[in-house]
């Protein structure tokens, strides 16, 4: 097995990790939360799952075999998510449409790296040509080279919509990992400020039994991993599919 090989695998097993650990995450925040928070935490427990599918090198081609099963999945969950961002708009103000609008993104991006997925003898149904995942493309562009004008200009047009694609895989990969930081920093934010209350009232109200900090299971802290967990995992399988 050469070293790429061997990098990918252990990047595959990795990622496998990881999407475990977001679905085993969620579903535990889904017994902690109510109503469309339970919506976000169960897509994201499908999300993880899928993730661990499609990295397991024993497993990847059988994803993308039933690739369009997978994809209709998470096309249903990126329609969900666009309810959610539409109910808080209405209920709360077009300030508030950024509610699921990460859930839709997130959606999306598992939608277009499914459909990137080769199967078992078959071609991936969005062709990367020139990654390394999905190296079918220079054979293919090779063998477009004695058909023509009409081939040669087929060629050409099937070459930039890979780099297209590519890019926009690049831009997705950019974007989780700017979610990554963003939810991080706000999360340290609210744990300075929720720290700062306690300490506020503490003091007010000596007599009284001190208030518990949140424990390590609470919602927004398994909300915060599963987030960082799977943004991960997002950026590393849409830079691996075009490296």
């Amino acid at each position: 097995m050469k070293g790429g090989d061997v990098t990918g695998h252990v990047l595959g097993w990795v990622l496998v990790v990881l999407g475990a650990g977001v679905a085993a995450g969620n579903l535990v925040r889904m017994a902690l939360v109510r109503g469309w928070a339970r919506f976000e935490a169960g897509a994201e427990v499908v999300m993880g799952a899928g993730m661990a599918v499609m990295a397991a090198p024993p497993t990847a081609a059988f994803y993308g075999t039933y690739g369009v099963w997978w994809a209709a999945a998470f096309g249903l969950l990126c329609l969900g998510g666009v309810a959610l961002s539409v109910r808080h708009a209405t209920r709360q103000g077009l300030r508030q449409l950024h509610h699921g609008a990460h859930l839709v993104i997130g959606s999306a991006a598992m939608v277009l790296m499914t459909l990137a997925m080769p199967g078992s003898g078959s071609e991936p149904m969005l062709a990367l040509a020139g990654s390394s995942g999905h190296g079918h493309g220079h054979g293919a562009m090779a063998g477009m080279g004695g058909m023509g004008a009409h081939g040669g200009a087929q060629a050409t047009a099937v070459s930039g919509s890979a780099e297209a694609w590519r890019a926009t895989f690049w831009v997705l990969a950019a974007y989780f990992l700017v979610h990554m930081a963003l939810v991080v920093r706000a999360r340290r934010r609210d744990g300075a400020a929720g720290a700062s209350a306690v300490e506020g009232e503490a003091r007010t109200a000596r007599h009284r039994r001190a208030p518990r900090h949140p424990t390590v299971l609470s919602a927004p802290n398994v909300r915060l991993a599963g987030h960082v967990g799977m943004g991960g995992s997002m950026a590393t399988m849409l830079l691996m599919m075009t490296a």
